[in-house]
């Protein structure tokens, strides 16, 4: 920090010691500002707008955002979409709005918390602050899962065995079956496989374009089949340790958004 800087900090402090009502006012300010409720409308708002010119840019700038469902989003911002920020704006701009919505959600509950609580209004008061848990338990959950875990793909021919898997794990790709109409165009695909753990099997199972194999917090996925070369998988193998933070945080939302719905509709 250079001399200006400090200058500038110095000045700042004074003028708050100097003038109480000046702190008050700026305290006070941001108090409003995040406790508001239009703050929480903006947010919205501006997200739906951020997402809506996402849904036009992802589609346009596929070399950026093809490799985000491969990746960590961690891993995709820091290899694409750092490297190319006039594509990756909006993702960017939505990333800090979900950041100013999250700080709005806790002061929003904070506030709430302390304030008076009565026998009469305790259930319509903490409906909205299990919705505001479930809310974040869901973000926290797709922030581990950004982060943290794993998701590996790659192309597997019929037979072979995909060694060198986290957890010491490896996966065998058994069989891979079609079903083709009377025309030869296929009508349902799936594959045969087998989990090891340390070299010993502890699962197996057949995917299909809808039917994951999962094992102690890992899926495996069927992405695509290939008959070009041989039978052969484009498989993904995902592990998201915010799962189950996110199935809390839904059922909260969801149990919290109707006793709100019961509890209004009961009052009026």
């Amino acid at each position: 920090m250079n001399s200006r800087d400090s200058r500038e900090q110095s000045a700042w402090r004074i003028a708050f010691r100097q003038n109480p009502m000046l702190y008050a006012l700026c305290d006070n300010t941001m108090k409003n500002f995040f406790l508001s409720l239009k703050t929480t409308v903006w947010t919205l708002l501006a997200l739906i707008g951020f997402f809506f010119i996402g849904s036009y840019m992802m589609p346009v700038h596929r070399d950026v955002f093809g490799p985000m469902s491969d990746l960590l989003l961690f891993q995709w911002i820091e290899r694409f979409a750092a490297a190319n920020p006039w594509q990756a704006w909006w993702f960017f701009a939505s990333f800090a709005a979900l950041v100013l919505l999250t700080i709005n959600t806790i002061v929003c509950s904070i506030q709430a918390v302390i304030g008076r609580w009565t026998r009469r209004d305790f259930l319509l008061r903490i409906a909205p602050q299990v919705i505001h848990i479930g809310f974040l338990f869901i973000l926290l959950a797709h922030l581990l899962g950004a982060g943290w875990g794993y998701r590996l793909s790659g192309f597997m021919p019929q037979g072979t065995l995909a060694q060198g898997l986290p957890e010491g794990r490896a996966l065998h790709l058994v069989e891979v079956r079609i079903v083709t109409d009377e025309k030869g165009f296929p009508m349902d695909w799936s594959a045969s496989v087998v989990l090891y753990e340390n070299g010993v099997k502890v699962t197996s199972g057949v995917l299909g374009p809808n039917r994951p194999l999962f094992y102690n917090g890992m899926g495996v996925y069927l992405k695509n089949i290939d008959f070009s070369r041989g039978p052969a998988a484009i498989l993904m193998v995902n592990r998201d340790p915010g799962a189950i933070l996110a199935l809390v945080g839904g059922l909260l939302f969801m149990l919290g958004s109707a006793m709100l719905l019961v509890l209004k509709w009961k009052k009026t």
